[in-house]
């Protein structure tokens, strides 16, 4: 169960970073995923410049925090339900927006990235959005879509979580998610962690 919800994991983290890398390719600077350049795994260094994490409670603990192709990717987990939340930092690069968020688009988006990005043979299909709202994170409110997701080689399991983004900082771009297997999502979780991430006190 352990690696299969690690799996599931390491599908969206690679989604949401892939963004950034087809929009780097389609301007002509893609060159090689194999570049080891590109990655960088200094854990304590990247989650410093993504956010402030220090009032969040101690239910919760990061992951995992990487730097791939310029996209930081901070990890963090609801020690009693596995829970996952989820930041990319795009830096000044707009991945999506908070009127995409607002306005439905991020379905679409989403299914046209899903259809090019897959982790080994495990890919992300069916996205319903179910359900919109607000919550606080960054010190700012912002949107989501809450929504359910089929894997494609898991046709009988589904995960459920929420979407959105922090652009109110144009240096700064944030995808925020949280996701967990549908039956045991919780929106009170996301938000508690959420709530307490704020600004980087670190000067990139």
């Amino acid at each position: 169960m352990f690696r299969f919800f690690k799996n599931i994991i390491n599908t969206i983290i690679i989604v949401f970073a892939v963004i950034g890398i087809f929009t780097l390719y389609k301007q002509g600077f893609f060159t090689s995923i194999s570049n080891f350049s590109l990655f960088s795994a200094n854990k304590e260094k990247i989650e410093a410049e993504v956010g402030d994490f220090s009032k969040v409670n101690n239910e919760f603990n990061i992951d995992k925090a990487v730097k791939v192709m310029g996209y930081k990717t901070v990890v963090a987990k609801h020690q009693t339900t596995g829970q996952k939340m989820i930041i990319v930092d795009s830096g000044k690069k707009t991945l999506l927006t908070e009127n995409d968020i607002k306005s439905g688009e991020v379905k679409f988006k989403l299914e046209d990235i899903c259809k090019k990005v897959k982790y080994h043979s495990t890919g992300v299909e069916h996205i319903e959005i179910i359900d919109k709202g607000y919550m606080t994170t960054y010190g700012t409110r912002v949107p989501y879509v809450k929504f359910n997701a089929k894997l494609s080689n898991f046709p009988h399991t589904t995960v459920s979580g929420i979407i959105s983004v922090v652009d109110h900082d144009k240096n700064n771009q944030r995808i925020i998610v949280s996701l967990n297997d549908k039956k045991h999502y919780s929106q009170l979780i996301t938000s508690e962690f959420y709530k307490n991430v704020t600004e980087s006190k670190h000067t990139k």
